[in-house]
Protein backbone atom coordinates (compact mmCIF):
# COMPACT_ATOMS: atom_id res chain seq x y z
CA UNK A 1 0.00 0.00 0.00
CA UNK A 2 1.10 3.58 -0.61
CA UNK A 3 -0.24 6.74 1.02
CA UNK A 4 1.01 10.01 -0.46
CA UNK A 5 0.92 12.50 2.41
CA UNK A 6 1.73 15.61 0.36
CA UNK A 7 -0.23 16.11 -2.82
CA UNK A 8 -1.93 19.03 -4.59
CA UNK A 9 -4.52 19.30 -7.31
CA UNK A 10 -2.93 19.48 -10.76
CA UNK A 11 -3.57 22.52 -12.92
CA UNK A 12 -5.48 21.27 -15.95
CA UNK A 13 -4.89 23.82 -18.71
CA UNK A 14 -7.53 22.89 -21.28
CA UNK A 15 -11.08 23.52 -20.15
CA UNK A 16 -9.96 23.91 -16.55
CA UNK A 17 -12.27 23.02 -13.71
CA UNK A 18 -11.70 21.40 -10.34
CA UNK A 19 -13.56 18.21 -11.25
CA UNK A 20 -11.20 17.60 -14.19
CA UNK A 21 -8.24 18.30 -11.92
CA UNK A 22 -9.49 15.78 -9.36
CA UNK A 23 -10.06 13.16 -12.04
CA UNK A 24 -6.50 13.62 -13.32
CA UNK A 25 -5.17 13.35 -9.77
CA UNK A 26 -7.05 10.09 -9.19
CA UNK A 27 -5.94 8.75 -12.57
CA UNK A 28 -2.28 9.51 -11.83
CA UNK A 29 -2.60 7.94 -8.37
CA UNK A 30 -4.01 4.77 -9.91
CA UNK A 31 -1.31 4.68 -12.59
CA UNK A 32 1.38 4.90 -9.91
CA UNK A 33 -0.39 2.51 -7.50
CA UNK A 34 -0.96 5.14 -4.84
CA UNK A 35 -3.91 3.92 -2.77
CA UNK A 36 -4.69 7.07 -0.77
CA UNK A 37 -3.48 10.65 -0.65
CA UNK A 38 -3.64 13.66 1.63
CA UNK A 39 -4.45 16.74 -0.40
CA UNK A 40 -3.17 20.19 0.56
CA UNK A 41 -5.14 23.27 -0.55
CA UNK A 42 -3.70 26.71 -1.06
CA UNK A 43 -4.10 29.18 1.78
CA UNK A 44 -5.47 31.93 -0.43
CA UNK A 45 -8.79 32.19 -2.23
CA UNK A 46 -9.38 31.53 -5.94
CA UNK A 47 -6.25 29.42 -6.34
CA UNK A 48 -6.08 27.15 -9.39
CA UNK A 49 -5.17 24.25 -7.12
CA UNK A 50 -8.10 25.00 -4.84
CA UNK A 51 -8.49 26.85 -1.57
CA UNK A 52 -9.82 25.08 1.52
CA UNK A 53 -13.51 25.64 0.77
CA UNK A 54 -13.21 24.44 -2.84
CA UNK A 55 -11.22 21.38 -1.75
CA UNK A 56 -13.70 20.45 0.97
CA UNK A 57 -16.49 20.38 -1.59
CA UNK A 58 -14.41 18.54 -4.18
CA UNK A 59 -13.44 15.54 -2.03
CA UNK A 60 -16.70 15.37 -0.07
CA UNK A 61 -17.57 11.83 -1.23
CA UNK A 62 -14.17 10.71 -2.45
CA UNK A 63 -12.86 7.67 -0.59
CA UNK A 64 -9.21 7.89 -1.64
CA UNK A 65 -8.55 11.51 -0.69
CA UNK A 66 -8.11 13.13 2.70
CA UNK A 67 -7.54 16.83 3.33
CA UNK A 68 -5.35 19.15 5.37
CA UNK A 69 -6.52 22.54 6.50
CA UNK A 70 -4.60 25.71 5.64
CA UNK A 71 -4.59 29.22 7.02
CA UNK A 72 -3.35 32.65 6.02
CA UNK A 73 -2.64 33.92 9.50
CA UNK A 74 -1.85 37.42 8.15
CA UNK A 75 -5.45 37.89 7.02
CA UNK A 76 -7.71 35.36 8.67
CA UNK A 77 -7.00 35.59 12.40
CA UNK A 78 -9.27 34.28 15.14
CA UNK A 79 -12.32 33.64 12.97
CA UNK A 80 -10.34 31.25 10.80
CA UNK A 81 -9.13 29.34 13.87
CA UNK A 82 -12.77 28.88 14.88
CA UNK A 83 -13.46 27.49 11.42
CA UNK A 84 -10.59 25.00 11.72
CA UNK A 85 -11.91 23.92 15.12
CA UNK A 86 -15.30 23.21 13.57
CA UNK A 87 -13.75 21.26 10.70
CA UNK A 88 -11.95 19.05 13.19
CA UNK A 89 -15.13 18.39 15.11
CA UNK A 90 -16.80 17.34 11.87
CA UNK A 91 -13.75 15.22 10.91
CA UNK A 92 -13.30 17.10 7.64
CA UNK A 93 -9.54 17.68 7.94
CA UNK A 94 -6.61 15.57 9.14
CA UNK A 95 -4.13 18.27 10.07
CA UNK A 96 -2.93 21.62 8.78
CA UNK A 97 -0.13 23.03 6.67
CA UNK A 98 1.49 26.41 7.16
CA UNK A 99 3.67 28.08 4.53
CA UNK A 100 6.57 30.06 6.04
CA UNK A 101 8.68 31.14 3.11
CA UNK A 102 5.75 31.29 0.72
CA UNK A 103 4.26 33.61 3.34
CA UNK A 104 6.54 36.13 5.09
CA UNK A 105 6.04 34.57 8.53
CA UNK A 106 8.18 32.49 10.87
CA UNK A 107 6.96 29.34 12.64
CA UNK A 108 7.51 31.22 15.90
CA UNK A 109 5.01 33.96 14.93
CA UNK A 110 2.83 34.59 17.99
CA UNK A 111 -0.29 34.57 15.79
CA UNK A 112 0.30 30.86 15.20
CA UNK A 113 0.25 29.91 18.88
CA UNK A 114 -3.54 29.35 18.99
CA UNK A 115 -3.21 27.16 15.89
CA UNK A 116 -0.59 24.97 17.59
CA UNK A 117 -2.76 24.65 20.70
CA UNK A 118 -5.73 23.63 18.54
CA UNK A 119 -3.74 20.82 16.97
CA UNK A 120 -2.55 19.57 20.34
CA UNK A 121 -6.19 19.51 21.42
CA UNK A 122 -7.19 17.23 18.53
CA UNK A 123 -3.85 15.34 18.38
CA UNK A 124 -3.33 15.89 14.66
CA UNK A 125 -0.06 16.93 13.01
CA UNK A 126 0.95 20.28 11.60
CA UNK A 127 2.95 20.29 8.34
CA UNK A 128 5.49 23.10 7.91
CA UNK A 129 6.84 24.09 4.50
CA UNK A 130 10.64 24.35 4.53
CA UNK A 131 13.56 24.89 2.19
CA UNK A 132 14.12 26.88 -0.93
CA UNK A 133 11.43 27.79 -3.36
CA UNK A 134 12.34 27.71 -7.05
CA UNK A 135 14.36 30.84 -7.93
CA UNK A 136 13.71 32.16 -4.44
CA UNK A 137 16.35 30.73 -2.09
CA UNK A 138 15.90 33.57 0.42
CA UNK A 139 12.48 32.12 1.28
CA UNK A 140 14.29 29.57 3.44
CA UNK A 141 15.14 32.24 6.04
CA UNK A 142 11.54 32.03 7.25
CA UNK A 143 11.39 28.25 7.68
CA UNK A 144 14.82 27.43 9.06
CA UNK A 145 14.55 24.40 11.41
CA UNK A 146 16.12 26.48 14.18
CA UNK A 147 12.69 28.10 14.54
CA UNK A 148 10.85 24.79 14.28
CA UNK A 149 12.78 23.24 17.17
CA UNK A 150 11.75 26.22 19.33
CA UNK A 151 8.13 25.26 18.67
CA UNK A 152 8.90 21.58 19.28
CA UNK A 153 10.37 22.50 22.68
CA UNK A 154 7.56 24.87 23.59
CA UNK A 155 4.87 22.35 22.60
CA UNK A 156 6.28 18.84 23.17
CA UNK A 157 2.88 17.27 22.47
CA UNK A 158 2.58 18.99 19.08
CA UNK A 159 3.35 16.64 16.19
CA UNK A 160 5.33 18.55 13.58
CA UNK A 161 6.04 17.33 10.05
CA UNK A 162 8.87 19.10 8.26
CA UNK A 163 8.06 19.12 4.54
CA UNK A 164 10.89 18.99 1.97
CA UNK A 165 13.56 18.42 4.65
CA UNK A 166 14.77 22.03 4.37
CA UNK A 167 16.47 21.33 1.04
CA UNK A 168 19.22 21.83 0.03
CA UNK A 169 20.48 21.88 3.64
CA UNK A 170 19.23 18.41 4.49
CA UNK A 171 22.24 17.47 6.61
CA UNK A 172 21.87 20.62 8.70
CA UNK A 173 18.15 19.88 9.12
CA UNK A 174 18.92 16.33 10.26
CA UNK A 175 21.52 17.43 12.80
CA UNK A 176 19.53 20.25 14.36
CA UNK A 177 16.28 18.25 14.69
CA UNK A 178 17.79 14.91 15.73
CA UNK A 179 16.38 13.54 18.96
CA UNK A 180 13.06 15.42 18.87
CA UNK A 181 10.40 12.75 19.22
CA UNK A 182 7.65 15.13 18.08
CA UNK A 183 9.37 16.06 14.78
CA UNK A 184 8.68 14.07 11.61
CA UNK A 185 9.65 14.48 7.95
CA UNK A 186 7.91 13.94 4.64
CA UNK A 187 9.83 13.13 1.47
CA UNK A 188 7.95 15.58 -0.75
CA UNK A 189 10.06 17.14 -3.47
CA UNK A 190 13.21 15.20 -2.59
CA UNK A 191 13.18 13.26 -5.89
CA UNK A 192 12.64 16.40 -7.95
CA UNK A 193 15.40 17.15 -10.48
CA UNK A 194 16.02 20.68 -9.14
CA UNK A 195 16.19 19.49 -5.54
CA UNK A 196 18.59 16.68 -6.43
CA UNK A 197 20.78 19.06 -8.42
CA UNK A 198 21.04 21.59 -5.57
CA UNK A 199 21.23 19.05 -2.72
CA UNK A 200 22.85 15.89 -4.08
CA UNK A 201 21.11 12.52 -4.30
CA UNK A 202 23.65 10.79 -2.06
CA UNK A 203 23.05 13.38 0.70
CA UNK A 204 19.29 12.97 0.40
CA UNK A 205 19.46 9.18 0.65
CA UNK A 206 21.97 9.28 3.51
CA UNK A 207 19.85 11.66 5.58
CA UNK A 208 16.65 9.68 4.99
CA UNK A 209 18.37 6.45 5.98
CA UNK A 210 19.82 8.09 9.11
CA UNK A 211 16.41 9.45 10.06
CA UNK A 212 14.79 6.04 9.64
CA UNK A 213 17.52 4.34 11.68
CA UNK A 214 17.05 6.89 14.46
CA UNK A 215 13.26 6.55 14.46
CA UNK A 216 11.54 4.33 11.90
CA UNK A 217 8.25 6.15 12.49
CA UNK A 218 9.61 9.60 11.67
CA UNK A 219 9.60 9.55 7.84
CA UNK A 220 6.46 9.65 5.69
CA UNK A 221 6.14 9.23 1.94
CA UNK A 222 5.13 12.43 0.13
CA UNK A 223 5.68 13.72 -3.40
CA UNK A 224 4.49 17.32 -3.82
CA UNK A 225 2.48 16.19 -6.86
CA UNK A 226 1.62 17.72 -9.32
CA UNK A 227 4.73 19.91 -9.21
CA UNK A 228 6.81 16.76 -8.69
CA UNK A 229 6.72 13.25 -10.10
CA UNK A 230 5.16 10.40 -8.11
CA UNK A 231 7.12 7.63 -9.82
CA UNK A 232 10.48 9.28 -9.05
CA UNK A 233 9.59 9.51 -5.37
CA UNK A 234 8.58 5.86 -5.21
CA UNK A 235 11.90 4.98 -6.85
CA UNK A 236 13.74 7.09 -4.25
CA UNK A 237 12.18 5.21 -1.33
CA UNK A 238 12.80 1.85 -2.98
CA UNK A 239 16.48 2.79 -3.42
CA UNK A 240 17.05 3.33 0.31
CA UNK A 241 19.02 0.76 2.27
CA UNK A 242 16.29 -0.01 4.77
CA UNK A 243 14.36 -3.10 5.78
CA UNK A 244 11.12 -4.20 4.15
CA UNK A 245 9.30 -3.41 7.39
CA UNK A 246 10.71 0.13 7.50
CA UNK A 247 9.85 0.65 3.83
CA UNK A 248 6.23 -0.20 4.59
CA UNK A 249 6.30 2.25 7.47
CA UNK A 250 7.52 5.01 5.17
CA UNK A 251 5.10 4.18 2.35
CA UNK A 252 1.95 3.99 4.48
CA UNK A 253 2.06 2.76 8.08
CA UNK A 254 3.50 5.93 9.59
CA UNK A 255 0.96 8.12 7.78
CA UNK A 256 -1.90 5.83 8.77
CA UNK A 257 -0.93 6.17 12.43
CA UNK A 258 0.08 9.84 12.54
CA UNK A 259 -2.93 11.21 10.63
CA UNK A 260 -5.30 8.66 12.22
CA UNK A 261 -6.67 7.66 8.83
CA UNK A 262 -9.68 5.40 8.48
CA UNK A 263 -9.41 3.82 5.08
CA UNK A 264 -12.38 3.89 2.74
CA UNK A 265 -14.23 6.29 4.99
CA UNK A 266 -16.40 8.92 3.36
CA UNK A 267 -15.84 12.55 4.34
Amino acid sequence: MIIDTHIHLPVVKKGFNFEKAKNKLLSDMKKNKVDYAIMIPDNFHDSKIGDLDASLELIKNEKKLFLLGTIDIKKEGKEWIKKLDLLFKKRKIKGIKIFPGHDPIYPTDKRLMPVYKLYIKYDYPIVIHTGWSSNHSEAAKYNNPKYIIKIAKKFPKLKIIIAHYFWPEVEYCYKITRGFENIYFDTSGLADDEVIKETGLDKIKKVLEQSIRDNSESVLFGTDYAMCDIKKHIKLINSLKISKEDREKVFWKNAHKLFKLKMREYH
